[in-house]
């Protein structure tokens, strides 16, 4: 092999890290990008909140305060030169060449109560508070009458209920372990025997921290020391009728392990987790930390006071016939209970009240509200909308024209070369991130008025009027690239008269009808799933029932594609909607 150098020429496009930003904030929804300008605020002190269009009135404002400033010290020293030193020195003082705080402080008369500075703020203290008393509110002005309770978790409104039950520390060890493993549906997924192992493992660890606590027990008053500390035992001697075992950091009496601390915890064994773990099943709401469904909805089940004899038949139901059950096979059920088909479907009413996800698949009272990155509105005409961005919680952000003075008067200064460069980095940041949020602004205008263009017919009459769109006829009428297109459509919001709506919504492929006009494939969805709502609950349609009577109403859709809009809608097949 031969080692050569080369040369090469080519031609590479590179994004610089401004361009990089720039698209990230495309991307971000409203929330982000609000919390991503305030870090931006804390992280870089040329940026300050306010209106960028303000910056040059300060700056200006500041300038002539600064020259008053030094035409009044101009005129000081003329004055202090046609007088003699000792009235210059004088008029030094009186004009500001002293510390004007230290003359107050020499000259003010102190009063009594600010002798005890404890005192003296006990009392401005009690002034405020009677101030504030009387205003209604705070210092800040902000009015605390109505304060909202924080939430309480899924798992800590268990473990409150689970701690007032009767408990030895063993069982409670193990309830926190089984808690913390209950997922957001309220289900144990985990083997129990894992978790027990876990249990077991806590208890071994805090024994061993036990037993290096203890140095000396009692039995019938008398002190018994450790003779042996390093091996962890003592040499005792007691009564012949006593029965004792030698044990490591502890003794035991009657089958009770003792130190120092207190008694040691007792491993716990599989059958002990499992009554555990049926009490916490028992919990509010019942259920709770079931591994199957089948457990689950028995357990629902079993905590009714009185039940009726739907619910007993409810009962028979899941325990001897779940599969048959889940695979809606009624007939199945009526002859294996013997049971008329009357008796049945009460008990399946009754089993329809049950709740099979007893967490509500939250493990937290978390709220998912959507807050809208744009808003479109008709105008006082009714003919045209009016399209704004919801950005009023986005803070205004500026030049800092403190920090901006401070960098013009960089070079004047004695400052060192990092702090200059440092000062340029950061008003270079500042500036960009302004440019490029009201270049975001711009082009997410620009887009939304391009999917308002082209969807106007939804936006006057609703879903019916939804027409195919792809990204690719947005950025023919914006200009824009198609990934550009893509940053800015996913995971933004628009608030219009009909509702919420994600801005994906607006693209949908398109099928051609009977007349050849090109349809949404959004249409074809929302007409499947009324058909599906209208259907006879005890024949419910299928597929290939759905594709012929898709046909009629003139939209050629094939049975295999009927399945995959079914499938998105999450609908389930038709013998899983059957009914009796």
């Amino acid at each position: 092999m031969k080692l050569s150098l080369s040369m090469n020429v080519s031609l590479v496009q590179t994004l610089t890290p401004q361009q990089i930003q720039y698209l990230k904030l495309l991307q971000l929804p409203v929330l982000q990008l609000e919390q991503h300008i305030r870090q931006e605020l804390e992280q870089n002190p040329m940026l300050e909140e306010g209106d960028d269009s303000t910056l040059e009135m300060e700056i200006n404002h500041d300038e002539a305060h600064e020259t008053a400033a030094s035409q009044t010290t101009d005129f000081q020293k003329e004055a202090m030169q046609s007088s003699g030193s000792d009235e210059s020195t004088d008029a030094g003082e009186s004009y500001g060449g002293g510390d004007s705080f230290d003359e107050y402080a020499e000259t003010r008369e102190i009063p009594d109560n600010e002798k005890d500075p404890f005192e003296y703020y006990d009392m401005a203290w009690e002034d405020s508070s009677e101030t504030a008393k009387k205003s209604g509110s705070d210092d800040d002005g902000d009015d605390y009458g109505f304060q909202y309770k924080a939430p309480v978790s899924f798992i800590e409104d268990l473990t409150q209920q689970f701690v007032l039950l009767s408990l030895t520390e063993e069982e409670r060890i193990a309830g926190e372990h089984i808690l913390g493993n209950i997922d957001s549906d309220g289900y144990l997924r985990r083997a129990l025997k894992e978790i027990t192992d876990e249990i077991n493992a806590e208890i071994a660890e805090e024994n061993i921290a036990r037993g290096n606590e203890y140095h000396s027990a009692t039995v019938h008053g008398n002190t018994i020391n450790t003779n042996n500390p390093a091996r962890g035992y003592a040499l005792i001697d007691f009564d012949e009728d006593e029965e004792i075992e030698i044990v490591p950091h502890s003794f035991k009496k009657n089958g009770t392990h003792k130190n120092g601390s207190g008694d040691f915890l007792k491993p716990v064994s599989q059958e002990q987790a499992e009554e555990i773990l049926k009490r916490i099943q028992k919990l509010d709401p019942p259920g709770i930390g079931a591994r199957t469904i089948q457990e689950c909805l028995l357990v629902q089940l079993d905590v009714i006071p009185k039940p009726n004899a739907a619910q007993k038949l409810a009962r028979e139901v899941i325990a001897r016939c779940y599969d048959a059950f889940a695979m809606k096979h009624y007939n199945d059920i009526s002859k294996q209970l013997n049971i008329e088909v009357d008796y049945l479907r009460e008990a399946l009413d009754a089993i329809r009240k049950l709740n099979p996800k007893p967490g509500g698949g939250t493990a937290g009272h978390e709220h998912n509200t959507v807050i809208p990155d744009y808003i479109v509105e008709r105008d006082e005409d009714g003919t045209d909308f009016m399209i704004s961005l919801n950005d009023s919680r986005v803070p205004p952000v500026k030049v800092s024209a403190a920090y901006e003075r401070l960098r013009k008067s960089a070079r004047k200064k004695q400052f060192t070369k990092e702090a200059r460069d440092w000062l340029r980095k950061k008003h270079e940041d500042a500036k960009f991130l302004i440019q490029a949020i009201r270049q975001r602004k711009m082009t997410m205008l620009k887009v939304m008025t391009a999917i308002v263009e082209l969807q106007k017919d939804f936006f006057k009459n609703g879903h019916s009027a939804h027409k195919p769109l792809i990204y690719k006829d947005v950025s023919e009428a914006t200009g824009l690239d198609i990934s550009t297109i893509s940053r800015i459509v996913n995971g933004k919001y628009v608030q219009t008269e009909f509702g919420t709506f994600e801005l994906r919504y607006f693209f949908s492929e398109s099928l051609s009808n009977d007349e050849g006009e090109e349809v949404s494939t959004r249409i074809i969805k929302q007409k499947i799933k009324d058909m599906i709502a209208e259907e006879p609950k005890g024949k419910p349609l299928s597929d290939d029932k759905l594709a012929k009577d898709l046909k009629a109403f003139g939209y050629n859709v094939a049975r295999r594609t009927v399945a995959k809009y079914r499938e998105q809608l999450r609908i389930p097949v038709a013998r899983l909607r059957k009914e009796l």
